[in-house]
C-alpha cells in the first residue's frame, strides 16, 4: 500500500513515498501520536486519512482525539483531504460505551460534510454496538468486512442517536422494530436496508478500505454533493433534550 504512515504511541512507519513535513513546520496530525486508543493512516493518493480504534467504546482520550481531528478538517488545517475513514479494528464483542463528550463528537462528525468537502465513512471490521453503532450512523457511510455483525439492542431512552439515526433512514416504524427487538444484522442485511454502502472481504485489510476509496475517488465531487443534500435535509439528530423556557414553567 502506498501513502501510508502509521503512526501510534508516538512512533511512525512510513512506507513508500508519502507526507513528510517540510522542516520547521509540524504535522497537523502529530497529536494523534499522543493517543494510546488511536492509529492513523495517511493514505496521501487517495487524499484520505484512515483512524483506527483500537477498543470498544469511546474513552475520553479517543474521543479528545478525534474531536481535536473533526476540528483541524473543519478549520481547514487539511485543504486536501476528501475522504476521512474510522475504522472500527477492535476485536471484542463488549457493550461500548461512551465518556463525557461523545454526543458532541458524533454531531460533529455528522456536521462535517456541512463544514468540509470531506465524506466520513465509518468501516466496521467485526461487532458493532453501543456507542460504536451510534457513532457509524453518524457518518456520511458505512462500509463493512462480510463477517461483521450490528446489534440493536439498546434501551431508547440512551440510545437516541442511534433510534434518531435510524428513523431518518428507514422511519419510525422500522427503527422501533429493530431496537425493540435487539435485533443483531448481519453485512448483507444492513445492505439490503441500504444502511451499508459497500461490504469488503473478509481479510483484505487496510488494502481492501483504500481500493474502495480510490475507487470513490473517481466521484467524489457527486458523492460529496449528494451526501451533503442529504444532511441539509436530515440535520444531525438532537442528542440533548432542551430545558423548558421560563414561560412553560410551572
Amino acid at each position: 500500500m502506498n501513502a501510508v504512515v502509521s503512526t501510534n504511541g508516538g512512533a511512525s512507519a512510513i512506507a513508500d513515498e508519502t507526507f513528510v513535513a517540510p522542516a520547521g513546520i509540524s504535522d497537523p496530525l502529530d497529536f494523534i501520536g499522543r493517543r494510546s486508543s488511536l492509529e492513523i493512516h495517511r493514505m496521501d493518493e487517495v487524499d484520505t486519512i484512515l483512524v483506527s480504534k483500537l477498543a470498544c467504546g469511546f474513552d475520553r482520550d479517543s474521543i479528545e482525539g478525534l474531536t481535536l481531528l473533526l476540528g483541524k478538517i473543519s478549520e481547514g488545517h487539511l485543504p486536501n483531504l476528501k475522504y476521512l475513514v474510522f475504522d472500527f479494528a477492535h476485536c471484542d464483542e463488549a457493550p461500548a460505551v461512551a465518556a463525557d463528550g461523545f454526543d458532541e463528537l458524533a454531531s460533529a462528525t455528522a456536521r462535517l460534510i456541512l463544514d468540509a468537502p470531506v465524506i466520513s465513512i465509518a468501516w466496521a471490521r467485526t461487532y458493532l454496538n453501543g456507542a460504536d453503532l451510534d457513532f457509524a450512523l453518524s457518518c456520511s457511510m458505512i462500509v463493512a468486512d462480510r463477517h461483521a455483525r450490528f446489534c440493536f439492542e439498546a434501551d431508547f431512552a440512551s440510545a437516541v442517536g442511534v433510534y434518531g439515526s435510524l428513523a431518518q433512514k428507514l422511519g419510525f416504524v422500522k427503527a422501533e422494530r429493530l431496537m425493540e427487538n435487539g435485533e443483531i444484522l448481519t453485512a448483507e442485511q444492513m445492505q439490503e436496508l441500504c444502511l451499508v454502502k459497500h461490504i469488503v472481504e473478509n481479510g483484505e485489510g487496510l488494502e481492501g478500505a483504500e481500493s474502495y476509496v480510490r475507487q470513490c475517488g473517481r466521484r467524489h465531487n457527486a458523492s460529496y454533493s449528494m451526501f451533503r443534500a442529504q444532511r441539509i435535509s436530515a440535520p444531525p439528530v438532537r442528542r440533548h433534550v432542551p430545558a423548558p423556557s421560563a414561560s412553560r414553567r410551572v
